[in-house]
């Protein structure tokens, strides 16, 4: 390493100094060309909201200049209709009502039918309207808030009730109304001039078009007179005290374009408002923020990809470059990591070569062990008996251990060693194996340290069943099933197996003398499995359960494993 660093020129920069270098030309590269479209982007978007802003006002003004003469005419129709009822009596209306009902109508047909006018009596009902020739006797407006409020208070002033619904057309209406009173001041009834809410709309519609535009007319008090977009509108409805423009109105903000949610629809807006003279009502007028910035997000996406295509291609001429000049420390770097890598796998593969020492001589103890007490167990009385009896469980002990290596000594299948320690004794026919030998379970794994004993115990049933048992008879049949059981300290850390035995010699009851075979599986099972072992001498073959802790037979295989590796 001393001798690759010394070829470096004393006046070249540092590797990391060269990287913070690059890193710094690379943001500048790639933030650069970000910075100027958002802020182009920035600029751009106040220009939208300042001139939508003028635009707002200047659509106000025109509202609130058709506003204002609608009340105009309203008042002029209502002075009308007091004139021409000014020193009359409630009979003395109901004597002419005909007369008086033309006058009215004619009063209507001037406001192109926009308009209604009624006259009531002092007590709500009513004495001649625009609108029949005889009035409706059922309507009686003695409960409404504009009657009540002439009734107690002396004056001509004026009074705009909020909406309500028409008795007699169930249109939503508001009215503009005065006091009609006797020479000697005391109360005659009220003389008003409906407005149906349609009419406004229906100008509105044709003023703004955009239906997403907002308009509205509303009493100083908050309520809502008429509103586009609709909403339900009924007397009691008012303005939320949180909304933007009733925030403006409480602060005397008139013609100044504030930016809020609306409470009754929830959609954010510019919007401005302006009173009408003479009158405690203000119109309003908004538009959705939403659709005044579209055409500026188009634009300013348009801005964001050039930025972005500008930024990858100042990038990519930057990586280019820093790839030049890194050629000589890449090669450097290379040289230095396969001579670590090098040394690397000199070490791994003597590891390896000691933990396969380990392994092969631990294997070999297991087998070597497991032969001799095989040896010193068979009873010697018969030579050829013992030669068969010991090449038998020596094939059990072989086949365990291949079944092992195919999965390199992790586990083995127990489905795969019952089939191979039965395949001796059970014929096949066809190619497939015979059915007196049944197989039932789920896939199981076995360590390698219940594997190879397991494989000992079923062939010493299996050469019991040849012997003595259900396989003895052609007719015989062995079926084998396992499951897994739940225990107490962990979820299905037991494996129990189940043989059974029917068809074959009957079993006269439990032998007097327990065989050699049955040592060696109470032998193996409960002492070095730790399971329990049951034995069932039925009168139609033997039953033998095995339960085995796998749980604990793989804490004991845990420890030979770590230690190898």
């Amino acid at each position: 390493m001393s001798g690759v660093n010394s070829l470096r020129p004393p006046s070249a920069p540092r590797p990391r100094q060269r990287l913070h270098a690059f890193n710094a030309l690379l943001l500048a590269c790639a933030g650069l060309p970000l910075l100027l479209a958002a802020g182009e982007a920035f600029q751009d978007r106040r220009q939208v909201l300042s001139e939508a802003g003028r635009n707002i006002v200047v659509m106000l003004d025109t509202i609130h200049g058709q506003a204002e003469k609608v009340f105009q005419f309203q008042a002029l129709a209502l002075g009308a209709a007091e004139d021409r009822l000014r020193g009359l009596s409630n009979a003395d209306i109901r004597m002419d009502a005909p007369a008086h009902h033309r006058f009215l109508r004619r009063l209507k047909l001037y406001a192109n039918e926009q308009i209604g006018v009624a006259i009531f009596d002092d007590d709500g009902r009513v004495l001649v309207d625009s609108e029949r020739f005889e009035p409706m006797e059922r309507v009686n407006v003695s409960r409404r808030d504009y009657f009540l409020w002439h009734r107690d208070n002396r004056g001509d002033d004026p009074f705009v009730s909020g909406p309500v619904r028409s008795q007699t057309s169930d249109e939503v209406v508001f009215l503009i109304t005065r006091r009609r009173s006797a020479e000697d001041g005391s109360f005659l009834g009220v003389a008003a001039v409906i407005v149906e809410q349609r009419s406004l709309l229906s100008y509105w519609d044709q003023a703004v078009p955009d239906q997403r535009g907002l308009v509205s007319l509303s009493l100083d008090n908050g309520t809502l007179l008429a509103r586009r977009p609709t909403v339900a509108l009924e007397s009691s409805l008012r303005m939320l005290p949180q909304g933007p423009l009733s925030r403006a109105a409480s602060a005397d903000a008139e013609r100044q374009v504030v930016r809020g949610v609306s409470p009754l629809d929830e959609v954010e807006r510019l919007a401005a408002f302006r009173r009408l003279a003479g009158y405690p009502v203000r119109v309003a007028y908004g538009t959705p923020v939403d659709m005044l910035l579209a055409p500026w997000r188009r634009r300013a996406m348009a801005y964001g990809c050039f930025a972005v295509l500008t930024s990858i291609a100042l990038s990519w001429l930057v990586l280019l470059a820093w790839r030049r000049t890194r050629q000589l420390s890449d090669l450097n770097a290379t040289l230095e990591n396969r001579v670590k890598e090098r040394t690397a796998e000199i070490e791994s593969g003597e590891a390896r070569l000691r933990l396969l020492a380990r392994e092969v001589d631990h294997r070999a103890k297991n087998a070597l062990a497991v032969v001799q007490a095989m040896l010193q167990l068979t009873p010697k009385n018969d030579v050829t008996s013992y030669i068969r009896a010991v090449e038998g469980r020596v094939s059990a002990l072989s086949r365990a251990q291949t079944l092992l290596s195919e999965d390199h000594w992790r586990s083995a299948s127990l489905h795969a060693l019952l089939k191979a320690e039965l395949a001796p004794f059970v014929t096949e026919a066809d190619g497939e194996c015979d059915t007196r030998a049944e197989l039932e379970g789920p896939p199981v794994l076995l360590p390698p340290n219940a594997a190879q004993p397991l494989a000992m115990v079923v062939h010493e049933l299996a050469t019991n069943a040849v012997k003595h048992g259900a396989l003895s008879t052609p007719g015989g049949r062995v079926s084998i099933s396992w499951h897994l059981t739940d225990q107490e300290d962990a979820p299905a850390s037991a494996l129990a197996l189940r043989w059974k035995e029917t068809g074959g010699p009957r079993v006269a009851g439990i032998p007097v003398e327990r065989g050699f075979g049955s040592r060696v599986m109470a032998t193996v099972v409960r002492g070095q499995l730790g399971g329990r072992l049951s034995q069932s001498w039925l009168p139609g073959g033997l039953v033998c359960e095995i339960e085995i802790p796998m749980l604990n037979l793989r804490k004991q295989n845990e420890p030979a494993a770590s230690h190898a590796a």
